[in-house]
């Protein structure tokens, strides 16, 4: 089973008091993983509403930046679940 799923903003710890706010991510690794015993490798990424939240603009540069490497980290995700 391949899932992905995007947090809609920035929930790191630098992120003006939005640590914390994601609920979904936890929810979807206690179900995906948890319950029904799926291999569950999560990759996440920040800016996700960037181009869509005119707020956002300033960080075009660094949401592709971050849309590249997550990319990258779900294709290896991929390939080490197809030779599993």
């Amino acid at each position: 089973m391949e899932t992905c799923y995007e947090p809609p903003a920035s929930y790191n710890p630098d992120t003006q008091g939005r640590e914390g706010w994601d609920h979904s991510t936890a929810y979807l690794k206690r179900i995906i993983g948890d319950v029904w015993a799926a291999d569950l490798t999560v990759v996440e990424r920040e800016f996700t509403l960037v181009g869509v939240n005119p707020a956002l603009d300033a960080f075009t540069d660094v949401a592709a930046s971050l849309h590249q490497g997550a990319l990258a980290s779900a294709r290896e995700a991929g390939k080490a679940l197809a030779v599993a």
